[in-house]
């Protein structure tokens, strides 16, 4: 296993990620072990620091930067909470989950799977590969290669200005003008292979509306509160 691994880690990229890069991103990679790490779940890394989790947190802070810098000069009169919104929208795991199946990035991701909520792998894996982007080409690049390729390609932004993604408060606003009392209470706490998981449940004047799962209590209270505005 650790032989395989090392073996991986000293290879170039496959010629399929090479080209899905050129046509789907517009870029050639450079320090492709850096990519390599980009694509590489801690669930089959045989050290910590051979894996895409120091990636993504960097990729966060990048996306996060060069989408409120983009909003920043798109939106000159708007306010600071429309700015904040359509960023988290953006940058939200739901998006770049999409993003990342718009890529196709799955198949080229060396994961253990049963050990791996799906869900949230996309979106990650997205993070970490312009995480990667950014030290390999710079901060110009990478916001070029976001914007151009996927945000302003992949995402219709006057549909994303209407839509409301926050259903905790859609539900407390609804709940506050009908007189109902709303709380969420966690149900159950799981791990799933390395991932903790949080069941919530949301209740209305003390009785179960529905539950949902996430990978922490506030995507778990989100996703409940989706669920019981479906049923209202």
């Amino acid at each position: 296993m650790l032989n395989r691994f090392f073996k991986k880690r000293y290879s170039k990229l496959s010629p399929e990620l090479i080209l899905l890069f050129k046509q789907e991103l517009s870029f050639s990679p450079k320090d492709e072990l850096l990519y390599l790490d980009a694509f590489t779940h801690k669930s089959i890394a045989a050290k910590k620091s051979s894996n895409n989790e120091r990636l993504e947190f960097l990729g966060d802070a990048v996306l996060s930067s060069i989408v409120g810098e983009f909003l920043f000069t798109k939106y000159p009169q708007k306010s600071e909470g429309f700015l904040s919104q359509m960023r988290a929208k953006i940058v939200s795991r739901e998006n770049l989950n999409y993003y990342g199946e718009c890529l196709n990035l799955e198949p080229h991701i060396s994961y253990q799977r049963k050990n791996v909520v799906y869900k949230s792998l996309l979106g990650n894996v997205v993070e970490a590969l312009f995480g990667a982007i950014y030290l390999d080409l710079g901060y110009n690049k990478t916001k070029a290669i976001f914007i151009n390729e996927l945000l302003l390609k992949k995402s219709d932004l006057s549909s994303l200005e209407k839509q409301n993604t926050d259903y905790k408060s859609r539900l407390i606003v609804y709940c506050q003008k009908a007189k109902k009392e709303l709380t969420f209470k966690l149900l159950e706490e799981t791990t799933k292979g390395k991932n903790k998981c949080f069941i919530m449940g949301g209740y209305i004047n003390g009785e179960l509306k529905g539950s949902a799962e996430g990978l922490s209590k506030r995507e778990a209270e989100q996703q409940t509160a989706k669920k019981i505005i479906a049923t209202l």
